[in-house]
């Protein structure tokens, strides 16, 4: 159910393993796309997209597509050659893209206009769902219907709901010249977080995501609120020629949800309706690209031969341990907290540490798992680099 990103990424994948799928899509136009949203798509999830064809197809529709350069107080960190690139398409061409891929695709059946209205269930199982009038047997019902997922709701699905306390406005401008490094760029301040996305059509994604205490000062005009915070960033974007191309989209809470991911037999979650983490790095498109790719990998064998579905989704629990470990430092990150000791030792070590500047890049583009970064090993490193002459 749901035919956005991680909806469509499953259902494109299921297809081409051989399965019958069927996407239940409450919007009536196949270019209908999610407006609260981004569309950044972070480097790790770059080897994904390549091997689905995924990067191409977005490509080909005028994605944009290169690496992100991040200020902390101790500077500009900017990625070495070679390193996994960022990808971005605004979700007006994204969404409607994945969708006729996957009506495209052998076996996939695109039903839109529907709204599931229940769970058909026997003996404790999810057989299927209720569309209107219409019952639709499914030996897998996967639910990608987004952070609020109704799937989930009928089904009674206990959530985990963490605070965010940021809120979050944006615009696409013609005409912004960048002044700092690289394609794009996010500014870590302390609490608030800037970001400038280069993405298709030649525009510019100017996003703020201040702590709640600025909440005041953004509501009046927030278009011009937006602009004096990007303008006020070091090396911030000069917008003396840019002009604002589209409404000042926004939300003032948006809390982190995390939900079982297979809360019934014959149910799994997928994308938001699973994991719904903090906007601020970027991850929600990439989680759901990936998350997707996981559940089709660990459950399409059994489905195809009729094997019980528990060995495949332990599996895909498993996998989505990867973004759950992500998740526990991005809902800290969320509460908009002064920087930790730790935090500003690894920063500063970075700069003088190409080995760690080259992890510090990779935890931030999802590329590697977060022990990878935090750990003993990398404070340790982190204080010899950051104390030698």
């Amino acid at each position: 159910m749901g035919a956005g990103v991680a909806g469509c990424t499953a259902a494109i994948l299921y297809g081409r393993a051989g399965l019958r799928v069927a996407i239940i899509e409450k919007h009536h136009n196949i270019s209908t796309h999610k407006a609260l949203c981004g569309h950044f798509v972070l480097g790790g999830t770059q080897p994904m997209l390549r091997r689905t064809g995924l990067w191409e197809a977005m490509v080909d529709e005028g994605a944009a597509v290169g690496d992100v350069a991040r200020w902390t107080p101790a500077g500009w960190a900017v990625p070495e050659p070679g390193l996994p690139e960022c990808i971005s398409l605004r979700r007006e061409k994204l969404d409607p893209l994945l969708r006729t891929l996957a009506a495209g695709t052998p076996g996939v059946d695109l039903l839109l206009g529907r709204t599931v209205t229940g769970l058909l269930e026997s003996g404790g199982h999810v057989t299927g769902v209720r569309v209107g009038d219409e019952e639709i047997p499914a030996r897998l019902v996967v639910g990608a219907d987004g952070h609020r997922s109704p799937v989930a709701q009928v089904a009674g699905v206990a959530e985990d709901v963490a605070p965010n306390e940021r809120f979050g406005l944006w615009a696409y401008y013609r005409g912004v010249v960048p002044r700092g490094p690289a394609a794009s760029q996010i500014w870590s301040l302390d609490p608030d977080v800037g970001i400038l996305v280069r993405t298709d059509d030649d525009l510019h994604m100017l996003v703020a995501f201040p702590a709640k205490a600025r909440l005041a000062d953004f509501q009046s005009d927030r278009a011009g609120a937006l602009e004096r915070f990007m303008a006020s960033l070091p090396d911030g974007p000069d917008l003396s020629s840019a002009e604002r191309v589209s409404k000042v989209i926004g939300t003032n809470d948006y809390p982190c949800v995390k939900r079982d991911p297979a809360p019934k037999p014959g149910l799994v979650l997928v994308g938001d309706a699973a994991i719904t983490g903090d906007p601020t790095p970027a991850v929600g498109c990439g989680w759901a690209f990936r998350a997707a790719e996981w559940l089709v990998e660990s459950t399409a064998p059994a489905l195809l031969d009729g094997r019980d579905l528990n060995e495949g989704i332990t599996a895909y629990r498993k996998m989505l341990g990867f973004i759950v470990e992500h998740d526990r430092f991005s809902r800290q990150d969320a509460l908009a907290r002064p920087t930790n000791p730790v935090q500003k030792l690894i920063n500063k070590a970075a700069h003088r540490d190409p080995k760690l500047a080259r992890r510090v890049y990779l935890f931030a583009m999802r590329a590697i798992p977060a022990s990878d970064l935090i750990n003993l090993r990398t404070l340790l490193r982190a204080a010899w680099a950051a104390t030698r002459p």
